[in-house]
């Protein structure tokens, strides 16, 4: 038979103890927008990649270019990502500044890529989609994150 010895204080605590020192919970639609600005930035630095390598992604259908000048659509993209990443981070540690960075950051970032449709439409939804999911996510729990 197994022999059975008491607790030893100082060890685990009871997971299912809702005690005052219990950790604060954070809604689940806020670390979706977290989690989704952490992907609409690896778009952004993606983007930067392509802007500052200068390649032919950004020309449309008919070969007209989306961009005259790739170096400051690149060092904006990688400024939202920074954006991004600072508020989804940001976010995930509880801070409450991280919704002002973020509706920035979601702000930002819809309309910039309003500005790659005519060379790359689908992406430019799905992007642009992805921020209005982080604004709605922000928006939503905005009063619950901050307290």
């Amino acid at each position: 038979m197994a022999q059975h010895s008491e607790p030893v204080s100082g060890g685990m605590s009871d997971p299912m103890d809702r005690s005052a020192a219990a950790t604060t919970h954070r809604p689940g639609m806020v670390t979706f927008a977290a989690v989704i600005m952490f992907v609409v930035a690896g778009f952004e630095v993606l983007s930067a990649i392509l802007a500052f390598a200068g390649t032919g992604w950004w020309a449309t259908a008919s070969g007209d270019l989306v961009y005259a000048n790739f170096v400051f659509w690149g060092i904006l993209d990688l400024i939202i990502a920074a954006l991004a990443v600072y508020a989804g981070a940001d976010l995930l540690r509880g801070g409450a500044f991280g919704i002002t960075v973020g509706f920035l950051f979601a702000g930002l970032g819809a309309i910039r890529w309003l500005f790659v449709i005519p060379a790359a439409p689908i992406l430019s939804v799905v992007v642009i989609a992805l921020c209005v999911m982080v604004i709605y996510g922000l928006a939503k729990y905005a009063e619950e994150a901050a307290a």
